[in-house]
């Protein structure tokens, strides 16, 4: 019962680092489509973090209006109706 009331206390500094990549997959409601997102933390404090996004769809992207997304804590771990939560990748 601890180790479930630890894993819950975790703030964005034990799980992610700096220069970690993460991916994270965002859908569109309307039409069932989905693009997965798979960029680097370049900023991060204890609620929040700074993602670059550099590859979309598995595909290195360059055109992107969006390169560059603040997310909250809360959106990190949980998501939200229209997209995954974000995770770190495999190295």
């Amino acid at each position: 019962m601890k180790e479930e009331k630890e894993c819950k206390d975790k703030t964005l500094l034990d799980v992610f680092k700096q220069g970690d990549r993460v991916s994270q997959i965002c859908y569109d409601p309307n039409n069932g489509y989905k693009r997965e997102y798979s960029g680097i933390i370049m900023r991060i404090e204890k609620h929040c973090m700074a993602v670059y996004w550099d590859i979309v769809n598995g595909k290195p992207v360059s055109n992107m209006h969006e390169v560059f997304t603040v997310f909250h804590e809360a959106e990190i771990f949980n998501g939200n109706e229209n997209t995954s939560p974000i995770i770190k990748e495999e190295k």
